[in-house]
């Protein structure tokens, strides 16, 4: 074979094992619908107490409803602080694997969560006084936000401890399980705002009891799950560190921080609206809320679906399946958020009406046309946040969101002096749009930085692998090895070692069809080799009985290396051998 053939043959053989999507298009197609219906759950436990006070009450119930949520996304910074500090904790402990710190993080975990909801139950009180009190609105109005209040009161402190479960339970992969909590939860809402407030009168007060007796539901549910499935709530004898609680706090913050912002912006920004439009500020505010939570529902279904995956990646030091799951989850958001947007532009009477409205206030129309536009940077935004977060990029991103969400009263302020009152919801969208800029460019340098890195430590070479291709892959990843200088004995290891792994793989599911995604790292005295796959449950300990499949060689690739580590996380065998 000439030289120029044998050159094209190892061009042909790189291009074939190139990394590709495959793999994170089938989870992300996996776990998106679920993801998407636990969120319309969530969806109908936030918005349906303005459908049903809107439709059943009044427009002034609508009002009062619209006028207290500032003051419940305030109470709630401290569940997203600790929730999605959880989730991202545990995902990446979970990509190290990391037994002990996984221990340590979870008895973490649970010290957090109890001091939460004890926190959340002391400060709800006043922070409603303050917020409440500093509105300028009819008695009639601010009377019914008081009765809708004492329901809520009794709601938020025991929904810490469901959010918290449920993104455990989301890191684990139970996405299934969580569409049926969520299922039951926003059923249970819906019924019980009916019965209070259609049955027994109760007006707003109604309401808000049905979201309480909804809780209660999704508290229960998420404690036994957790506590009879899996091992959550077990940490063995593991101490409470104060370095995994501030972990926790850290990797929280800029979730923490975006919810903090929202909650002011959704005070300053209730506070100019009614300066633009009075009363009917209310009313407005209430139909825009609803068309935000409905492009929510899509863009937490989005970041649901990534957030699990996020985490193995980082913590497995897969930057390229990062960037490549980012791409995707980029892509669904922008088409989801698209069609939800020329929806609403073409039909806004309809959000209208939904929300019990049929005489739509002046400037209304237009209101929700201008608000609509910024959904599309919402949802982008939303994603690059969890990449930075998994990055462990917490000061950044913590900064860019208070300082770029601080952006919103000042452009509302300037469009309030010197444009008419519709053009004030213009100020969202020039607010997500500058935060959007900023992230591009910290991602580009991100990009910029891991590919310097590799360079630097040694070679990675990433591979997507067919299982009938497992020994032309072993060929290139030696070849790979020779080329860049790196130990023989170490890549024939790693080579062999994927060899065998990829036919456990297709032996314990007894099929082709598995899609199986491959990192080797590489330096003259080191290598690693990492695989993820979507195969069957597999078992690499000649001990555990309760698993059917235990791989013939097992002995010989431990001897082979330095140490093995093995976990079945999302549906996946993901394994770690290293050299």
């Amino acid at each position: 074979m000439s030289v120029v053939d044998n050159k094209k043959e190892k061009i042909d053989i790189a291009q074939r094992f190139r990394r590709t999507n495959t793999l994170v298009r089938r989870k992300l197609r996996e776990y998106l619908p679920v993801m998407i219906v636990t969120n319309m759950s969530v969806f109908l436990l936030t918005t349906v107490d303005g459908l049903v006070a809107g439709n059943m009450v009044g427009e002034d119930a609508l009002a009062a409803v619209s006028v207290f949520s500032p003051a419940a996304i305030t109470i709630c910074v401290i569940s997203t602080l600790v929730s999605a500090g959880t989730g991202t904790s545990l995902s990446v402990c979970l990509g190290k694997m990391d037994m002990d710190q996984i221990r340590h993080t979870k008895s973490a975990i649970r010290l957090i969560t109890v001091l939460a909801t004890i926190l959340t139950a002391l400060i709800e009180l006043p922070l409603i006084l303050v917020i409440m009190n500093s509105y300028d609105m009819t008695p009639e109005i601010k009377a019914m936000a008081w009765q809708y209040a004492i329901g809520q009161m009794i709601a938020m402190p025991i929904s810490v401890i469901s959010s918290v479960g449920s993104y455990q339970l989301t890191i684990l992969g139970k996405m299934r399980v969580l569409m049926v909590f969520s299922l039951g939860e926003g059923l249970i809402n819906l019924m019980m705002d009916l019965f209070f407030a259609g049955g027994l009168h109760m007006g707003v007060a109604g309401i808000g009891f049905g979201t309480a007796c909804a809780n209660a539901f999704r508290v229960i549910a998420t404690v036994i799950y957790m506590f009879r499935k899996t091992d959550l709530l077990r940490s063995g004898r593991a101490k409470i560190r104060k370095n995994d609680i501030k972990d926790i706090l850290y990797c929280g913050l800029p979730d923490g921080a975006s919810a903090l912002m929202v909650a002011v912006q959704n005070y300053v920004m209730m506070k100019i609206i009614l300066l633009g439009f009075g009363d009917d500020g209310g009313v407005i505010k209430g139909v825009c809320f609803l068309a935000f939570n409905i492009s929510s529902l899509m863009t937490m279904g989005v970041q649901g679906s990534m957030r699990p995956m996020a985490g193995l990646f980082s913590g497995s030091g897969d930057t390229k399946a990062m960037r490549s799951l980012m791409r995707q989850c980029v892509k669904v958001s922008l088409i989801m958020n698209g069609c939800l947007i020329l929806f609403m532009e073409f039909f806004p009477s309809l959000v209208y009406r939904l929300n019990g409205v049929k005489d739509i206030p002046d400037g209304g129309v237009k209101s929700l046309r201008f608000y609509l536009l910024y959904f599309l940077f919402y949802g982008m935004d939303a994603l690059f946040r969890l990449y930075f977060s998994n990055r462990k990029d917490t000061k950044y991103v913590t900064m860019v969101t208070i300082v770029g969400n601080a952006t919103l009263p000042v452009f509302a302020l300037l469009l309030y002096r010197f444009a008419e009152a519709p053009f004030i919801w213009r100020s969202f969208l020039m607010m997500e749009s500058l935060i959007f800029s900023m992230n591009v460019i910290r991602y580009s340098r991100w990009k910029k930085k891991d590919l310097e890195g590799l360079e630097l430590s040694g070679h990675t070479l990433y591979l997507t692998v067919r299982p009938d291709e497992a020994i032309e892959a072993s060929r290139m990843i030696r070849e790979f090895a020779d080329e860049r200088g790196c130990s023989g004995r170490i890549s024939y290891r790693t080579a062999l070692c994927m060899e065998e792994m990829v036919a456990y793989t297709v032996a314990s599911l007894k099929s082709q069809e598995i899609q199986i995604q491959i990192m080797v790292w590489l330096s003259k005295d080191e290598g690693q080799f990492g695989m993820i796959d979507d195969g069957r449950c597999i078992a690499l300990d000649e001990n555990e009985e309760t698993h059917e499949l235990v791989t013939d060689n097992y002995e010989l690739i431990r001897k082979m290396s330095k140490s093995i580590e093995y976990q079945y996380i999302l549906n996946m065998n993901y394994t770690v051998i290293r050299f």
